[in-house]
């Protein structure tokens, strides 16, 4: 089992710290004596290395459960102020322990200098601390530098969701069936007609458009998705019925864009369209405050539209990319619900 570490420069930064904090260890304990002989250097060396490597473990053992308790960047100082306190009691511990052992034991041929013990423990608690701040500071150099890569990766998958929602939205047959309904509206119903190009005007300037938010009010995405079921509902006629459901105290809720044209994409083209049984669609909030998009389960053969399960990873990838509660799918009873969570606050690129 991989032992936990404060950061991953820890083991580096014990290496270069436990070699002359040992030496000025013994040379508390012992005086300069400890030094002089080649055999008691050596001697008091490896035995103190082997208490305090003990003793570094321990510390090292709470240090990874204060982090583990409070893992955010912004909890720094109350990090520290946690430990130190704590690591100052140990050192008294570790300090008068080593005395103990030394008194017992005592494999130089120099004595224990008892009156230096409480400046060997101010020498451990100054030692603690600036261990301390290092491993935090290395620590929290490596979550700056892991955010960045997260930022990045944020925005890739921003920029492909955009990519998969063109690539299912501009293209000939998506086009030449809009155009073809439009046509055949213009001479039934100019009303109807304009009203489908409203919508197609709506659908593609949303798409289209520039924004590189990380999340949008709920308000917009709805707008989108009031449009692209009008377009779709339009084409497929009864095939299709659809009902939003939300909150208006949600409305402000924030989402990230495209969200749910990527689910309605995937739910319209991985479903069985037919008159007599039509796919039910179902948009509401919940008491948690998230978004759930529940639809009948009407199975299809071939699904023509290889890039709408793409996209739904993709999304998924990004609501973990945003540090928030992934998104829930369930099936049962003929239908399938998708859970999306609301965010209250922000969330801006890197």
């Amino acid at each position: 089992m991989a032992v936990k570490r404060y950061s991953k420069k820890e083991p580096l930064v014990f290496i270069w710290i436990i070699i002359p904090y040992i030496i000025f260890m013994n040379v508390l304990i012992f005086g300069t004596c400890s030094v002089r002989d080649w055999a008691d250097f050596a001697r008091g060396f490896g035995v103190s290395a082997l208490y305090f490597f003990a003793i570094y473990g321990l510390f090292g053992s709470v240090a990874v459960l204060v982090q583990r308790r409070f893992p955010k960047a912004s909890d720094l100082f109350l990090r520290i102020r946690i430990m130190l306190p704590v690591f100052y009691v140990m050192n008294i511990g570790a300090v008068y322990g080593a005395y103990y052992m030394y008194d017992r034991w005592n494999p130089l041929s120099c004595p224990v200098l008892t009156d230096h013990l409480w400046w060997t423990i101010l020498y451990g608690c100054i030692m603690s601390t600036v261990i301390t701040f290092i491993n935090e500071g290395l620590a929290n150099w490596e979550q700056w530098k892991e955010s960045l890569s997260e930022g990045e990766k944020l925005q890739n998958a921003y920029r492909r969701s955009k990519l998969l929602g063109l690539k299912g939205q501009i293209n000939p047959h998506f086009l030449f069936n809009c155009f073809n309904t439009l046509s055949g509206l213009i001479h039934e119903d100019e009303e109807a007609a304009e009203q489908f190009l409203d919508d197609m005007t709506h659908v593609h300037r949303y798409l289209l458009q520039s924004d590189e938010e990380f999340l949008v009010p709920l308000r917009e995405e709805l707008r989108f998705a009031r449009a692209y079921l009008s377009l779709t509902e339009t084409r497929f006629g009864k095939a299709i019925h659809s009902t939003i459901a939300i909150r208006e105290d949600q409305l402000t809720r924030l989402i990230p864009p495209l969200s749910l044209h990527v689910i309605l994409e995937n739910i319209i083209y991985t479903n069985a369209l037919d008159r007599d049984n039509p796919l039910q669609i179902l948009m509401k909030t919940d008491d948690k405050e998230c978004l759930v998009i529940r639809h009948s389960v009407h199975e299809k053969t071939i699904v023509r539209h290889l890039d709408v399960d793409e996209g739904l990873d993709n999304l998924i990838m990004k609501y973990r990319l945003l540090h928030a509660e992934g998104i829930r799918l369930a099936e049962s009873n003929g239908s399938r619900e998708i859970v999306l969570p609301l965010f209250t606050a922000q969330i801006h690129g890197q």
